[in-house]
């Protein structure tokens, strides 16, 4: 059944229904989560206390590794679990967030069940799941969490509330990058519920050293075509500063296009920006990794891996190379020219 054609009482009704008498329930993040992940996962443990008094976890793979996103979780005092600390036999019932089964990109285990999932991503694959929640025409996974807890008029509390708006305004950008009506409405709704201090040190957290390391060499590796430009960092510590350079540079006067790669344990990972509304990101991703399986996202924004054996330098190089011609060539430009961003 097709999740969109349910009211939000039929979804919570639902919900309930999955997981009333149950004790312990565990939800799954993407890898490396986000602001929306992690939201989107607060939230809905939070609904199904409210609901049916149930303990909840919530766990990721990967890393946390923007600093935005470490003062996120430690202002706001948010707990959660590395993957490989949960123990799945405890938990009767579990969700994903922000992610689906076929996604490649959470670290639930294939052979264990999942009951719930709740993501805003383009459908990968139906799956007989008690309840699939997959709403592609919002920007963010947390608005339909913040619609479920006003359709039940539960109190939004502060903390909570600060982490869904940072959630919102990370994800589109200030509202500028892929927001819909609903979204708009939903963050309207709970930004005056937030503690505005604590959302302001989020979004400007003091940096360390090694964020301008990498800032250094971004913008000297960085190089442009036309309306097109392409990172390739190398090895990098947390995947998140891939999209955050692709972003950045994206800022530049008269691009539309960006790409960035960096090396993170043993995968190449590729993050793409686009200014234009209807980009079709997610299209170009899928035609650079060598499985389509292994990229997705959405119009403005998409990401992916390859993987790489214990390649020498020199191979990655080559990768990278044949990656920023590929990058050129779905955008229309054959052997471009490209020049570096800053002489």
């Amino acid at each position: 059944m097709k999740t969109t054609t349910l009211t939000h009482d039929q979804i919570i009704e639902k919900l309930i229904h999955i997981l009333e008498g149950q004790k312990e329930f565990l939800i799954v993040t993407h890898n490396n989560p986000d602001p929306d992940a992690i939201a989107a996962a607060l939230s809905l443990g939070y609904l199904a206390q409210q609901l049916c008094k149930i303990n909840f976890s919530i766990a990721y793979g990967g890393n946390i590794g923007r600093s935005e996103n470490q003062v996120m979780v430690k202002k706001l005092k948010i707990k959660l679990k590395r993957i490989k600390q949960i123990r799945f036999e405890k938990y009767e019932r579990i969700a994903l967030v922000d992610t689906q089964p076929d996604s490649g990109n959470h670290s639930l285990l294939p052979d264990s069940p999942c009951h719930i999932v709740v993501d805003h991503h383009p459908i990968r694959k139906h799956h007989p799941i008690e309840l699939f929640v997959v709403q592609p025409d919002v920007g963010v996974t947390t608005t339909m969490l913040i619609e479920w807890l006003h359709a039940r008029q539960i109190p939004i509390p502060a903390n909570l509330a600060t982490a869904m708006s940072y959630a919102m305004i990370s994800e589109t950008q200030y509202l500028g990058r892929e927001s819909t009506k609903r979204d708009i409405r939903a963050y309207l709704s709970i930004y005056p519920k937030s503690n505005i201090r604590t959302l302001a040190e989020i979004i400007r957290p003091k940096l360390p050293q090694s964020y301008f390391s990498i800032l250094s060499k971004a913008l000297g590796r960085a190089v442009t075509y036309r309306n097109l430009a392409c990172i390739h960092l190398g090895d990098v510590d947390a995947p998140e500063i891939i999209s955050e350079m692709a972003d950045f540079i994206l800022r530049r006067q008269q691009l539309s296009w960006s790409m960035c790669t960096g090396r993170f344990k043993q995968n190449l990972i590729i993050s793409i920006r686009s200014s234009n509304q209807k980009a079709k990101a997610h299209d170009v991703i899928k035609h650079l990794v060598l499985n389509p399986q292994d990229g997705g996202g959405h119009e403005m924004i998409a990401g992916g891996f390859i993987p790489l054996a214990n390649n020498r330098k020199e191979e990655l190089a080559n990768v990278e190379n044949r990656l920023s011609e590929q990058f050129a060539h779905l955008l229309g430009y054959d052997q471009p020219d490209w020049k570096p961003l800053v002489e």
